[in-house]
């Protein structure tokens, strides 16, 4: 049987049993399947069959699939859950997954749950949610294992062995007396030293760290440069704080690649879990009515050619095709330079050199789909006239539609703006505006010229 076949039959066995309702024999079947599993399928049941569910799984389970499903579905469940079960969630979640999970409440509601945390939880809470969910404070995990140099490796070893599950375990870090950062031992040196020996004697400490206000996006930088499996967080006084995990990076990366996706189609990421068709038009709207004046440029190029050109209805059958190959020159200039600029594989030394070369190949491109474009014209019959104007047009509009696509990203990046921005419907805009004034430009000054 597929791996395909034997979810669809849990799922259907979970609909069963939601359908009988035999609570006892529901918490069983639960208890034999991964709650990861049950996270997914949560969007396939209703909203009183997933209350169901949560209410079923103990305290463990319950916050796994809270904090791995979405967040429509979880602000859904949680809404339902009372406070002091909320708060037995929250203590079975590491720190840094706690914390997010209270910090999406409201103010009154995330109180409610914290009072019901003890004491010591609540501390390590509350000092989690000060920082910006973006940034390393704000997905650190603080439980790391901290020793001091004069403690030996048997010290650590004995450290480890008692650890609660959700420490970070990558490393051992060792700190002074006021817990600044030192330096840390790999779990590998620290299982092949004499266990007499001291931490500081066989430590490393060529340390890399964040800050605890560095962006998330440059903590997963950091991480795959160096190939860490964690990376410590320290404060401004290299006090170490916690460490981010190559978890936690995982969603990272996942969360800027979803939110440069959505800024490419000029929108957000919040879209993605409302149900309001208000609020998904106000943030795709503005955009659409920048592009609606925007083409407004064109249609002025358009009616000047009409009045002045006699093969304009010649002329404007190819609009479609300028516009087309512009708009693909643009997006592969466009998508390259974005690209690299988010692997930072492009220094701003070599800028203009990526501009030149992007252009370069506009070019020759636009030349050779120029030509291709003339003979077309000429076979169907239009004025020879059309066809030697259709080749210089397209091959500037194809340059200057490159020039726009590179130079955007770059100009943003500068500006300090995301460059996905650049591959928007804005920029499409300027782009089919740019192309069909530079055809037009072109062809009319050479039909003019010549006539």
């Amino acid at each position: 049987m597929s791996d395909e076949t034997s979810v669809r039959d849990l799922i259907d066995e979970l609909h069963a049993l939601l359908h009988d309702g035999e609570e006892e024999a529901l918490q069983i079947f639960l208890r034999l399947v991964r709650p990861e599993d049950v996270a997914e399928w949560l969007d396939l049941l209703s909203v009183d069959d997933r209350q169901r569910i949560v209410s079923a799984l103990d305290h463990d389970a319950a916050g796994t699939v809270l904090t791995d499903t979405t967040a429509s579905i979880r602000a859904e469940l949680v809404e339902e859950i009372e406070p002091e079960r909320l708060a037995r969630i929250a203590e079975a979640l590491p720190a840094d997954e706690a914390a997010d999970l209270i910090g999406e409440l409201e103010e009154p509601e995330s109180e409610q749950v914290l009072h019901h945390i003890s004491t010591e939880d609540e501390e390590v809470l509350r000092h989690l949610l000060t920082y910006p969910e973006d940034t390393a404070g704000g997905i650190m995990n603080p439980e790391v294992v901290a020793l001091q140099p004069h403690e030996t490796v048997d010290d650590a070893i004995r450290f480890l062995r008692s650890a609660d599950p959700d420490t970070v375990t990558a490393a051992v870090y060792v700190v002074d007396e006021k817990n600044r950062l030192q330096g840390f031992v790999r779990l590998r040196r620290l299982v092949t030293a004499q266990p007499v020996a001291r931490l500081g004697d066989i430590m490393s400490t060529d340390v890399i760290s964040a800050s605890v206000d560095t962006d998330q996006e440059e903590v997963a930088d950091l991480v795959d440069k160096y190939d860490f499996v964690a990376i410590p967080v320290v404060d401004a006084e290299n006090r170490l704080m916690g460490a981010v995990t190559i978890d936690d990076i995982l969603e990272v990366i996942e969360e800027e690649a979803t939110e440069d996706i959505y800024k490419m189609a000029a929108s957000s990421a919040e879209e993605e879990e409302s149900t309001s068709i208000l609020h998904i038009a106000r943030y795709r709207l503005p955009w659409l009515l920048v592009c609606l004046a925007g083409t407004q440029l064109s249609s002025f190029v358009l009616v000047f050619a009409s009045r002045e050109v006699g093969l304009y209805e010649q002329m404007s059958v190819f609009t479609a095709a300028i516009m087309a190959m512009a708009g693909n020159t643009s997006l592969q200039s466009s998508t390259t330079t974005v690209r690299r600029l988010a692997l930072d594989t492009l220094p701003r030394s070599r800028f203009m050199s990526h501009i030149v070369r992007e252009i370069s190949v506009a070019l020759l491109m636009g030349i050779v789909c120029g030509a291709v474009a003339s003979a077309l014209a000429l076979l169907f019959h239009n004025s020879p006239l059309i066809g030697f104007a259709l080749g210089p047009a397209m091959a500037i509009g194809m340059s200057a539609a490159s020039l726009l696509g590179t130079a955007m990203p770059l100009v943003l990046d500068l500006a300090g703006v995301d460059p996905a921005v650049s591959s928007g419907p804005l920029v499409s805009t300027i782009n089919d505006s740019l192309a069909l004034v530079i055809y037009f430009s072109v062809a009319t000054g050479l039909l003019l010229w010549i006539g």
